[in-house]
């Protein structure tokens, strides 16, 4: 009787430790930076609770992060990494258009510069994170 073949997990099943991660790291780092009074969310879901928006860092986070990992999945080394540097350009960007929406507020202490080198991080850890666990899964 020949072997059976290996089960393979659905491709998001794959992704589900590194979006947990993203959540969670994400979820941290809001809190530390709203502790230190860098920022803050004016705008968010259930206020009396969370000093963060916990909606952003349990939802809109991970599905942001899904799209990130399907789309590197796609790109060579080298594309990648340019791709992973034009999003931290991009994310300051992001953060003005939320702070002209009025769901963020940065102090006058915060520069953007400090977000191009967080999500520059924060994007190739989680890359490399879920680049780990697919090894680990094979």
């Amino acid at each position: 009787m020949p072997p059976s073949p290996k089960k393979r997990f659905p491709s998001w099943i794959k992704m589900l430790p590194a979006l947990l991660l993203s959540s969670l790291i994400g979820t941290y780092l809001d809190l530390f930076y709203v502790g230190l009074g860098y920022y803050s969310f004016p705008f968010r879901p259930m206020y009396e609770i969370f000093t963060i928006n916990i909606a952003f860092t349990l939802v809109g986070l991970p599905v942001l992060m899904a799209c990130f990992l399907m789309i590197c999945s796609r790109f060579t080394r080298w594309n990648r990494a340019v791709f992973i540097i034009l999003l931290g350009l991009i994310m300051p960007l992001f953060e003005r258009i939320a702070e002209k929406y009025g769901w963020f507020i940065h102090s006058e202490e915060f520069h953007h510069a400090y977000s191009f080198f967080g999500y520059t991080v924060f994007f190739s850890v989680i890359y490399l994170f879920h680049q780990f666990v697919l090894h680990r899964w094979k």
